[in-house]
């Protein structure tokens, strides 16, 4: 390795590594809902519970590896999100391994089939892995970050991995081994989400054609098609078991219904006063203010209704509408400018390069001989055009694209100018690198002030007051911000009222309020948690500094459930140093 190349990859290595550091730590107590139900799953597969852990919305990877270190490390509950995201760090620094084997193969592969690309009367090297290095750090800390509690980071190593092994493929026709391999890994990938089950067979098409002809599928991707069968299809019986039919997973069916035909969708919640809900189903309690029960639905998890969302839509069809299509594709369009126009860096350095050089028929030429690199990136972006784009599940996809586009360009004739390349490169790198940077300072800036873990803090709160694990409980106000404190106490939200429903309850008389908190007390649910101030005060104990609060619901018998129950032995509530 020469000095220059060495410096560049320990000075991105570095920034990598501090970046990822700051900014997986700053949201060290971060969960979303999806966080929430990884952790239940990984929980479910702990304890052996196979029904709930076989889910068919959420993939297995990501929980599968939850529940690895959850079960080797046990770390408290004060730390289990911490340790989430641990795992998200990790994933990082491995897709940033993977990312180096899919580069160091583009870079021999473009400079053996155009010799004045790579060095020479090219690009320098070095410059090359600047483009290479600043485009997975825009990828993995910008648009995936490692913020998020999603399997999003662990995909992305999958996609480098399998790029690289597709350019390599394509490079020089290695062994039954090598296509064998690739199965593999797209096995696993679609383990870390189920998109890949369908792109997995881009990837295939693209290793069978990638030849230098071209014109004849190559025999030995057979054994990419049998290793990938092999490897997925115990999950894929799994989970067609699980839910009645052949499937693969329905988190697309579920999305699509969600985005582009909202109409179909199957409500979770049947109108009803009856005492008993119908089996299955959750019931309508009132509806001036509205009122949700979810106590018999059939599922696990901390919010049943979330815990597996594909179960609200089985047997529901999937109808094509031209006109919705067309307007979800009209959305993603406009979130794929919407990101680009943040990232215009990297458009404007390229068509300065490109009118530079002016030789479009040669640029074209090269795009369309190196297709088996971006066709599968721009499958995938056109395959979440179609439902939802966001910049977490397209971040590779865009990385890989933009690559392809430099790799597409005619440096002979850019480089007949001396440094306009390696400056127009340069100038890409500082201006991603100071944003990321930015980015960074705050996460930096949050290091020094003591974070509370304020969802930890409520699950303490509640459990001085006698609720305990397996209780259930139900929410004021709820939306779609996780109920980790409910997952910490181990408890289970049956009941809720949506934030747009809260006016209603505070305006509806304290005798309605009243008829609500009987009726759930009713139903067995200890307590009412919001994050809301309530209007009225009285009945509301605050959790301590958190901003929650919670109101101890009455049985049947007219006592609370913290008076007809022993309280639990004191326990101690400082915060782990």
């Amino acid at each position: 390795m020469n000095p220059s190349l060495r410096t560049v990859r320990v000075t991105f290595w570095t920034f990598a590594l501090i970046a990822g550091i700051l900014q997986a730590w700053s949201y060290r107590f971060f969960i979303e809902p999806d966080g929430v139900n990884y952790l239940d799953i990984a929980s479910a597969y702990l304890r052996h519970d196979w029904a709930a852990a076989i889910n068919g919305y959420w993939s297995p990877l990501y929980s599968w590896l939850l529940a690895a270190i959850l079960g080797m490390v046990h770390p408290s509950a004060y730390w289990e999100s911490t340790f989430l995201h641990l795992l998200n760090f990790i994933s990082y620094l491995v897709a940033l391994r993977c990312f180096e084997f899919f580069f160091r193969r583009l870079l021999v592969l473009v400079a053996t089939r155009y010799p004045n690309t790579v060095d020479g009367q090219g690009l320098p090297e070095w410059a090359w892995w600047i483009i290479g290095y600043t485009s997975f750090l825009l990828a993995a800390l910008r648009l995936i970050t490692l913020g998020m509690d999603t399997p999003d980071i662990v995909l992305a190593a999958f996609l480098f991995l399998s790029t690289g092994m597709v350019v390599d493929l394509a490079h020089r026709r290695g062994r039954v081994l090598s296509y064998t391999l690739l199965g593999v890994v797209l096995a696993t990938a679609y383990f870390a989400k189920s998109v890949m089950f369908p792109m997995s067979f881009v990837f295939m098409f693209a290793a069978a054609f990638s030849g230098a002809s071209g014109k004849r599928p190559e025999p030995r991707v057979l054994a990419t098609l049998a290793a990938f069968a092999l490897v997925s299809c115990p999950f894929v019986g799994a989970i067609s078991r699980a839910k009645g039919h052949l499937t693969f997973g329905e988190t697309g069916k579920v999305a699509y219904l969600n985005e582009v035909k909202p109409s179909t969708i199957a409500s979770p919640v049947v109108a009803s006063q009856n005492s008993e809900a119908p089996a299955g189903l959750s019931r309508q309690l009132f509806t001036e203010p509205a009122v949700y029960e979810y106590g018999s639905v059939p599922l696990s998890g901390t919010f049943p209704p979330w815990y597996d969302p594909s179960y609200w839509y089985t047997g529901t069809a999937v109808p094509f509408d031209p006109v919705q299509q067309v307007r979800a594709a009209i959305r993603g369009i406009t979130n794929y400018l919407r990101i680009l126009s943040v990232e215009k860096e990297w458009i404007a350095g390229w068509l300065v390069l490109a009118l530079f050089a002016g030789a479009w028929r040669e640029t074209l030429k090269r795009w369309f001989e190196l297709w088996f690199l971006w066709f599968p990136a721009v499958v995938m972006l056109a395959l979440y055009a179609l439902v939802l784009v966001e910049p977490r599940y397209v971040g590779v996809a865009m990385a890989v694209t933009w690559i392809a586009l430099f790799c597409a360009l005619p440096w002979r004739q850019i480089s007949a100018t001396p440094r306009l390349g390696v400056a127009v490169v340069l100038a890409i790198a500082i201006t991603t690198g100071a944003a990321l940077a930015n980015e960074q300072s705050a996460n930096l800036a949050g290091c020094f002030h003591r974070t509370p873990h304020v969802q930890w803090l409520v699950a303490q709160r509640l459990g001085q007051m006698n609720v305990q694990l397996g209780d259930h409980v139900a929410v004021l106000g709820h939306t779609t911000v996780a109920d980790y404190w409910a997952h910490l106490a181990g408890l289970r939200i049956v009941a809720d009222v949506p934030l747009e429903a809260v006016t209603s309850y505070w305006t509806a008389g304290p005798e309605k309020r009243v008829e609500i908190s009987s009726r759930l007390g009713g139903l067995g649910i200890k307590v009412l948690v919001t994050d809301l101030r309530p209007v009225v005060m009285e009945g509301w104990d605050p959790l301590g500094n958190t901003g929650y609060y919670a109101q101890v619901l009455p049985t049947s018998n007219g006592r609370t459930h913290a008076q007809t129950e022993t309280s639990p032995p004191d326990r101690n509530y400082e915060v782990p140093r």
